[in-house]
């Protein structure tokens, strides 16, 4: 039995079963609620929480911000580990334990009372969230799919715009209560969402008798190619009678490639831009713009990201996945201009419309893509190593941009510097083309 599959010894009589919706399906579904819940309570929603804590206990916000900066390092450096016990464990108990950290860090956080207990409730939400959101959902995903990969992901992604709705009933929570019943609350919250989506999680379909995206076995010779490259650079509508094989790079021999530095960079460049969202509303506020307005703006981005996100998922599987994110980095580079330079509402309609699809649309595609390169069998480590150089990107983009307005008082320089990195990503993404397979894992598909 394949390395990473240790969980269905266990469940060998516990396959799961569906007369109508392939299983995987269940796991999108699952992974795009826990999806929501985290965006909604942490990614987009924290902020509702940082103005009563500062307040009550008069930090300094550099410090108290600093638990973010340091959350998001963390997260990074500990990525391909989470990933190898995700290879190793399966996901499901990956996910369980990471949703029970998060959950008790919440807990703990709600009971505070000095700077170092905020920083150690905060590591502990960091090592949850790492080992029991975005990678493990992620990457459960992508074993489940192959043809459809992008779509599922999408679909999956989808959930982290809808999470924005959560945030206004997050401020609402804080408001008739206080902040130590908010964050009590969103544990126990993470518990009751989080733990019925990880028993939902499943380490591949063929560890249960099944095939990806539902494939029937008496078609498997149509799906042979269960995890060949598909790459970008060949002709759709060409017929090879090549006999296909299954693609398997470990982390290493993945390391080694072009194509796996070339995503670095491209990622990482767009990376720069997209951590630098925690600076829109102060941005926006010193372009003139009310803070009640700036609010709207972000709202209006999570909504027609969501757009972004399934238009990717339909159209990622069929086109030339480059491309795609190609056009969708072109997007954020107009809409970070029209951001840059805003004067007028309609400036705002411009950025939230460019930039919400162009974002929104770029995060399934990038993990697909990576999927598609280096196969199934060791995405999450991969993917997990990905992200540790992807970190590095995010954690220099903020401070580049808040080191330039103290510098240089304005926040248009530093914004447009930002959108010349995603210039620069784009003949990276269009040049990507298939790495050779290591003969090793030229490995006929299972059936």
């Amino acid at each position: 039995m394949a390395v990473g599959t240790q969980e269905s010894s266990t469940d060998e009589a516990q396959k799961p079963k569906s007369k109508n919706i392939f299983y995987g399906w269940w796991i999108v579904i699952a992974g795009s609620t826990s999806q929501a819940y985290t965006s909604g309570t942490f990614w987009q929603g924290f902020g509702a929480f940082f103005d009563p804590i500062v307040e009550q206990f008069g930090w300094s916000r550099a410090l108290t911000a600093g638990a973010v900066s340091l959350q998001r390092t963390e997260s990074g450096a500990i990525a391909p580990f989470v990933g190898w016990f995700i290879d190793k464990y399966g996901p499901r108990r990956v996910m369980l334990s990471g949703i029970f950290a998060t959950g008790l860090g919440f807990v703990l956080l709600s009971r505070i009372n000095n700077l170092w207990q905020f920083y150690v409730a905060f590591t502990l939400i960091t090592l949850g969230l790492s080992f029991g959101t975005f990678l493990v959902v992620t990457t459960t995903v992508a074993n489940w799919f192959v043809t459809r990969r992008t779509k599922a992901i999408a679909i999956m992604s989808a959930g982290s715009g809808l999470g924005g709705i959560l945030v206004p009933a997050l401020v609402w929570l804080i408001a008739v209560t206080d902040w130590r019943t908010g964050l009590l609350v969103v544990g126990i919250g993470y518990w009751l969402t989080g733990i019925p989506a990880a028993i939902v999680m499943r380490s591949r379909p063929e560890d249960y008798g099944m095939l990806p995206d539902g494939a029937q076995a008496e078609t498997a010779t149509d799906l042979e190619s269960a995890d060949e490259v598909v790459d970008s650079s060949e002709n759709k509508n060409s017929k090879s009678t090549k006999k296909p094989v299954e693609v398997e790079f470990t982390a290493r021999e993945a390391m080694r490639t072009r194509v796996f530095w070339q995503l670095v960079l491209a990622m990482g460049g767009s990376q720069l831009i997209m951590s630098a969202t925690v600076h829109q509303i102060p941005a926006l506020t010193s372009f003139g713009v009310s803070r009640t307005m700036a609010g709207m703006v972000i709202l209006a981005i999570s909504i027609v990201s969501l757009l972004g996100r399934l238009a990717s998922g339909v159209v990622g599987d069929k086109w030339d996945k480059r491309r795609v994110i190609a056009v969708a980095f072109v997007f954020q580079f107009i809409g970070t201009l029209f951001f840059a330079y805003t004067s007028n509402n309609w400036h705002l309609v411009a950025f939230v419309v460019f930039w919400g699809i162009g974002f929104g649309a770029s995060i399934p595609i990038r993990f697909s893509m990576l999927a598609d390169y280096f196969g199934r069998r060791h995405f999450g480590t991969i993917m997990g190593i990905m992200m540790t150089f992807s970190t590095v990107f995010g954690v220099v983009g903020p401070i580049f941009v808040g080191l330039m307005f103290d510098v240089r008082g304005n926040y248009r320089e530093p914004y447009l510097i930002l959108a010349a990195s995603i210039v620069f990503t784009i003949p990276l993404i269009l040049t990507l083309t298939a790495p050779n397979q290591p003969n090793r894992s030229r490995l006929p598909v299972r059936r």
